[in-house]
């Protein structure tokens, strides 16, 4: 999946959302590939949906994805750490489920046309994280479904892999015919 450069007009629009993309990083960054507001009154609703999958596709359960407000605890990086999350380090912190996803209903509104008040990034020492500022729901109760995938550095994904298997066995087949 290609990675968002910026948020849909949409999204910027009524939510005043914005997309802080991470820098480059030695071994890899998850990277914001989709995101859309959630259906009104529907299980989605009320809910900002993170979802993680890898190069291929694959859910990633057990990644950690922090929802940072004002008022939530106060966490500390682990010497481990090889990036800097965006201050301050305040955040409901969890982690995606098998199917790779996690959620945090919302209990506040926001105003359609101004910013949200959750931050939204994923939490893992080694890797980078693209970072959505300005979540929410809105008053009809439209929240967002947000989509991150990672990308390794030097990781081709299964399918650049079986091209160039395919590119290959062309080329011998037309050797050998």
């Amino acid at each position: 999946m290609e990675t968002l450069k910026v948020l849909p007009v949409e999204i910027q629009n009524k939510w005043m959302a914005e997309l802080i993309k991470a820098g480059d990083h030695p071994v890899g960054v998850f990277r914001l590939v989709t995101i859309r507001p959630t259906q009104p009154n529907s299980f989605e609703g009320q809910r900002v949906i993170v979802r993680v999958i890898d190069e291929d596709g694959q859910a990633m359960p057990d990644v950690k994805v922090a929802f940072s407000y004002s008022t939530a605890d106060q966490y500390i990086l682990t010497p481990d750490f090889t990036w800097s999350p965006p201050s301050p380090r305040r955040a409901f912190l969890v982690s995606t489920g098998a199917n790779g996803e996690i959620d945090q209903v919302q209990g506040s509104k926001v105003k359609e046309g101004e910013p949200g008040g959750i931050t939204v990034y994923l939490l893992t020492p080694e890797y980078a994280s693209d970072v959505v500022a300005g979540a929410g729901m809105l008053a009809n109760h439209t929240g967002l479904h947000l989509t991150f995938q990672l990308k390794r550095v030097g990781v081709r994904t299964l399918a650049e892999r079986l091209t160039s298997l395919e590119d290959r066995l062309t080329r011998l087949e037309a050797k050998h015919s």
